[in-house]
């Protein structure tokens, strides 16, 4: 009995770190999305997908440009259900 409860115990670490690991390398691929910064300081895709902006340089600046549609690339990451983008570059459109 404690050998099998060993072996479950060790098979839901086994799957839980494996989970883990490839949740951040999807995180570390770098993205490039577009969309429009709303009154609350997100970035909403062309799908209606709102991205929390992380605190950053360039992050703070975009926050600012409520209205404008923007080009952004950088690494999303998904926490507690939100997605929240760190950006590492943007481009206005006109």
């Amino acid at each position: 009995m404690e050998k099998n409860m060993r072996k479950i115990f060790l098979g839901i670490l086994i799957i839980g770190l494996t989970v883990f690991l490839s949740g951040i390398a999807i995180a570390g691929a770098e993205v490039s999305i577009s969309g429009v910064i709303n009154e609350d300081g997100q970035l909403v895709d062309d799908d209606g997908m709102a991205y929390d902006i992380a605190e950053s340089e360039e992050g703070d600046q975009i926050m600012e440009m409520v209205g404008s549609k923007v080009t952004v690339k950088g690494t999303v990451m998904e926490a507690e259900g939100t997605k929240i983008i760190t950006i590492s570059s943007f481009k206005i459109i006109e």
